[in-house]
């Protein structure tokens, strides 16, 4: 039993690296011409999309220092989604330390239920690691901060965070890790959605603002 649990162990490690390698290939080099491709109007053959496909699947593997919220929206949009689907978090204490959250929050406090704030965050500095920004950027860029129900008695008020899981077509993200920056064409990962191959949602984000007295 040794030899072909051996044999089955070292086929798969060898398929990771083939698979890493390719990943790497397909990150520095062939997704420029991929994008380019789709520019001109013209489909990905298998290979483009499958290496398209890892390389978003490497997306929520390796994201999840950067910012564990979209990490975890980027590994649920491998799942399939009616219609309109609407997948609720709740929104962590690191995620609303953003400060243009703060800003929005603070905005709508003395504003009625279902008020909201349109938030786009600038990828090229923000995306940054240095950037206080970068984890609720990263996960939310755009989205709409809406406010919600207030309790009467106490003052305090709920805020929604919706963000449509939707790459645009030719936006391309940049990661700033310091030593080095990473490229991403997103709209690869459009094209993946158009084709069925991860399923669009919307994501929703609660949390509850205390107020105090």
């Amino acid at each position: 039993m040794r030899k072909p649990v051996k044999t089955v162990l070292v086929s798969l490690l060898l398929l990771v690296a083939i698979v890493f390698v390719n990943g790497c290939y397909f990150v520095f080099f062939h997704q420029f011409k991929s994008m380019s491709k789709l520019r001109q109007g013209k489909d990905l053959n298998l290979y483009e999309c499958c290496s398209a496909y890892t390389m978003h699947m490497a997306v929520w593997i390796f994201g999840w220092p950067l910012s564990p919220e979209a990490a975890w929206e980027c590994f649920l949009l491998h799942f399939p989604h009616n219609d309109g689907a609407v997948v609720r978090f709740r929104a962590s204490d690191g995620l609303m330390k953003s400060p243009k959250l703060q800003k929005a929050i603070k905005y709508l406090a003395d504003k009625k239920a279902g008020t909201s704030v349109h938030i786009v965050w600038n990828a090229a500095k923000h995306f940054a690691l240095n950037s206080p920004e970068h984890r609720a950027a990263i996960a939310l860029n755009g989205c709409d901060v809406i406010k919600g129900k207030t309790d009467k008695a106490t003052g305090d008020y709920e805020i929604r965070i919706r963000c449509p899981m939707v790459y645009p077509k030719y936006f391309r993200a940049e990661f700033n890790l310091g030593l080095f920056t990473i490229y991403i064409h997103e709209g690869l990962f459009r094209h993946l959605e158009e084709k069925g191959w991860i399923s669009r949602y919307t994501a929703e984000y609660h949390t509850t603002v205390k107020v105090t007295k």
